[in-house]
């Protein structure tokens, strides 16, 4: 452990002496006055302690399916909104492989929000597939095809725009960026440079899957499962 780590050990061993986690109200207004004093001589903020404390999470994903050919677009919204970063397989490659990578608690929630988005995505085709059930079966792909692509770019946009504005004071955000680079490149993971390419077809399905993207529900995907706690830089 370096000398910098040591300090915000103690930093966050000092915040964490309070009347609720059982020291007298002196105790608590000693420790206070100590954690101030040792902010100031350092130049440190109690945010960057914290930050430092949060352990990295990874979550890797395989889809063999239609919907998992797509699910790379709104995964790199998902990675905007909640601050991780993400890579995926080589294209065409089955399964189609996705990774998450970030701080444990925003990892978390990009896996529950895009297990939201796939199974709304698996039902959408499930739906299309019962209505072109009579259609000869290259017809059929067409037809899911474009009404996937369609949903995919929804969801791209309505998770980006799910994201908070970003706050006046940025430096808090310039740090936890780059101790998820720092990570990242510590397990020796390289990332290539994923970029959204639209789908161009605007054809009835295509529309029909943008609806669809429109109306599922987010909502509970940002605040995570029952009890989880997370933060969205």
């Amino acid at each position: 452990m370096t000398d910098r780590e040591k300090l915000f050990k103690r930093i966050r061993a000092l915040a964490a002496m309070t009347v609720e986690n059982g020291c007298t109200e002196n105790e608590a207004v000693a420790a206070a006055g100590k954690l101030a004093d040792m902010l100031a001589a350092h130049n440190v903020t109690l945010d960057e302690a914290m930050l430092r404390e949060n352990p990295f999470g990874r979550h890797d994903e395989a889809h063999a399916d239609a919907v998992g050919e797509r699910l790379w677009k709104p995964a790199l919204a998902v990675a905007e909104l909640t601050g991780t970063r993400t890579w995926r397989g080589p294209a065409g490659v089955r399964p189609y492989r996705m990774t998450f990578f970030g701080f444990d608690h925003e990892v978390e929630v990009a896996k529950y929000l895009m297990a939201i988005v796939a199974r709304a995505m698996h039902d959408g085709e499930r739906r299309v597939m019962i209505e072109a059930g009579l259609l000869n079966p290259a017809r059929r792909r067409m037809r899911v095809g474009a009404f996937l692509d369609g949903m995919a770019d929804a969801l791209h946009r309505r998770i980006l725009a799910l994201k908070p504005p970003t706050p006046t004071g940025t430096g808090l955000i310039v740090l936890r960026n780059a101790l998820i680079d720092d990570a990242i490149e510590a397990a020796g993971i390289k990332l290539g440079d994923a970029r959204v390419k639209p789908s161009r077809s605007l054809d009835a399905d295509y529309r029909r899957g943008v609806q669809a993207g429109q109306a599922v529900d987010l909502n509970r995907g940002v605040a995570g499962p029952t009890g989880m706690q997370r933060r969205i830089a």
